[in-house]
């Protein structure tokens, strides 16, 4: 076989080894990502229920929104307290140092006197009746004072108060249906914190498959560009093709380095936020396990409409107008009287030393008594309160008609969005399957002397526009999913988590 003949067969080969080329890349794009590079041994592997499953138990706003929860159970206590019996005790000990009592008593005996000096017959008649006269007072004042505690060094006071409302005006009734309504709504956040994370965590780990395989398709690219350079190059040495041409396929390769580079740091960036939300470190490889496919979901959107609009965000909304409608009854409770039952157990003691006493020697006092309180002007302080209270009913109303026009606006926008990208995808495939027969055609034509690099570079750009609508049509329909179940927070599944290609 002369040189000739081998250049013809060289010539006639080399368009099935470009297209050998273009298949094995395409290949190699349908395949994930991380199946086609090592991962290292300490890789976290992370799928989509997983990544919202951390996400969930470590997350700051759900800690929150659980903090609130707790708030709203210590409320619904205090409440209730107010309509459950008071009972107090108080113990006093008094050492008095010099009371005015002290005046009032006379001079104790001396001990050894046996006889007063009132009966003492050496003494004058005269002498002797004014002692006995001044012995009957200080006698007489001493007695009157026995006993009580008047004048005592020591005192023990032990009191104990029972109180019971009995009636508050409806403020303690309502105060208890406040409390109940807070803790309702505080659960129905809970809910949508819930949903609001796993939506923002099922965004970033699409965000990150997307950009993981847009880097693919951009290396892929360029792979196919260095096929092609190189086959220009070879035709080039053989004198087939000319200088225009080589120059051209080394611009269309270098100019897919920019892309590659803006693939990958977009890839890096969506992986980096996307440990943030779940709390992975930075520095700590993972590797994302869970591929999406554009699996037909049929919508009932009767089922879903009825869903959107009993989320909790709208139990909460509704929670609240009842608690604005207790706040109002609350502030006209100020206006009724009160009644409330008493009733005090105190117990005295008295002893001649610090020491407490035995039971007993404690004197009892015991009470019971019925109050009846009512304010009828108060400088108009309730009536103010009554406008406040009646000004956030009609704010709470609002905000409640307001969002649920909100809800019915995202619905519709939501469903536009995912008829949008459902229409989309089987045509992008399409569009997808056409251009790499455009560029396979071209590739022939090119080696066979037909068309020229213009015409190649040309369907080759083609080819990448088709492969990126039709990953950014995959992705628009699974986001759309995920907003539809956000929407319904998140008690209706519609997004399919496909396998794990492990």
């Amino acid at each position: 076989m002369n040189g000739t003949e081998r250049d013809a067969m060289r010539t006639k080969t080399r368009p099935r080894l470009v297209w050998l080329a273009v298949v094995i890349s395409l290949l190699c794009l349908a395949l994930p990502a991380q199946a086609t590079q090592a991962e290292p041994p300490d890789t976290l592997r992370l799928s989509l229920a997983g990544a919202v499953g951390r996400a969930l138990a470590q997350s700051e706003e759900i800690a929150a929104a659980r903090a609130q929860l707790f708030v709203a159970d210590a409320q619904v206590t205090q409440a209730t307290a107010g309509a459950w019996p008071q009972l107090s005790a108080v113990l006093t000990y008094n050492r008095a140092i010099r009371t005015i009592f002290d005046e009032m008593a006379g001079p104790p005996p001396a001990p050894d006197s046996l006889i007063p000096d009132a009966f003492d017959t050496s003494k004058t008649p005269e002498e002797r009746y004014d002692l006995l006269n001044e012995l009957m007072t200080q006698d007489f004042l001493s007695s009157l004072f026995t006993g009580l505690p008047f004048g005592r060094r020591n005192t023990y006071i032990a009191t104990f108060q029972l109180a019971q409302p009995l009636y508050a005006g409806g403020r303690i009734s309502g105060a208890r249906a406040v409390a109940r309504h807070f803790h309702s709504a505080a659960r129905d956040w809970l809910e949508e914190a819930k949903a609001e994370i796993t939506l923002q965590v099922r965004t970033a780990y699409l965000n990150a498959v997307l950009a993981r395989r847009l880097h693919a398709i951009a290396l892929d690219s360029r792979r196919v560009a260095e096929a092609h350079f190189q086959q220009v190059e070879s035709f080039h040495e053989a004198g087939t093709a000319s200088d225009f041409d080589l120059l051209r396929a080394r611009v269309d390769l270098e100019n897919r380095d920019p892309a590659v580079i803006q693939a990958e740091n977009a890839a890096e960036l969506a992986l980096l936020e996307l440990k943030r939300l779940v709390n992975v470190p930075a520095d700590e490889p993972v590797a994302l396990i869970t591929e999406f496919e554009p699996d037909r979901v049929e919508i009932n959107e009767d089922e879903l409409t009825r869903l959107v609009f009993d989320r909790p965000i709208l139990h909460a909304a509704r929670a609240t107008v009842a608690m604005r409608e207790q706040g109002v009854r609350i502030a006209r409770g100020n206006w009724l009287p009160s009644l409330q039952l008493l009733g005090n157990l105190g117990f005295q003691a008295f002893p001649d030393d610090p020491v407490p006493p035995g039971w007993g020697n404690w004197r009892s006092d015991w009470n019971v008594a019925l109050s009846v309180a009512w304010t009828p002007f108060d400088g108009f302080r309730t009536r103010g309160r009554v406008d406040e209270a009646r000004a956030q009913l009609t704010v709470a109303r609002v905000e409640e008609a307001q969002l649920r026009e909100g809800l019915q606006v995202e619905l519709s926008a939501a469903l536009a969005e995912y008829r949008a990208a459902r229409a989309q995808i089987r045509a992008r495939r399409e569009t997808v399957v056409m251009a790499e027969e455009a560029l396979a055609l071209a590739d022939i034509r090119f080696a066979s002397g037909l068309s020229t690099q213009l015409e190649v570079s040309d369907a080759a750009l083609l080819l990448d526009q088709a492969r990126l609508n039709e990953v950014q049509a995959l992705f628009d329909y699974v986001r759309a999913l995920a907003s539809l179940e956000r929407l319904t927070g998140g008690r209706l599944a519609l997004l399919t988590e496909a396998r794990d290609p492990s």
